[in-house]
């Protein structure tokens, strides 16, 4: 079999997830780092930005979850790519977290606070967004 025949054109997006996976739970655990404001803080500032302290240790849990949640995703993918498996079925199990994730925290988050009023689900993207 030549070289040519022997390259697995599937192989860059087996890794591709990985590396952005990976990235993500980078990003969101560096931001919890001591002296540094956690990622989804500084999302939460965008719209209130005298966040009271209650909240503040909120988005400094949510943003560890975030960083969890990215880890075990990109170490599903990884263990995916070096099994030589097609990512569809990681990447359906870890966009369905990521979703789940998103949205019921959102759905969530009114009734731990029950007196504050946070910004609707597509207000927070355009904050997430700006953020990044």
């Amino acid at each position: 079999m030549g070289l040519i025949e022997s390259l697995d054109a599937t192989a860059p997006f087996r890794w591709l997830p990985v590396f952005v996976l990976g990235l993500l739970a980078s990003v969101f655990g560096r931001s919890l780092l001591s002296g540094n404001v956690a990622l989804i803080e500084r999302i939460a500032r965008v719209d209130n930005p005298e966040l009271p302290p209650p909240l503040c240790r909120y988005t400094r849990r949510l943003t560890a979850a975030w960083a969890v949640w990215l880890a075990v995703a990109a170490l599903l993918s990884l263990a995916a790519a070096l099994a030589g498996v097609a990512p569809g079925w990681i990447q359906l199990l870890v966009w369905t977290g990521t979703v789940v994730l998103f949205v019921g925290e959102h759905a969530l988050r009114p009734r731990l606070f029950p007196g504050h009023v946070f910004p609707s689900l597509m207000h927070q993207l355009r904050d997430t967004w700006r953020v990044w």
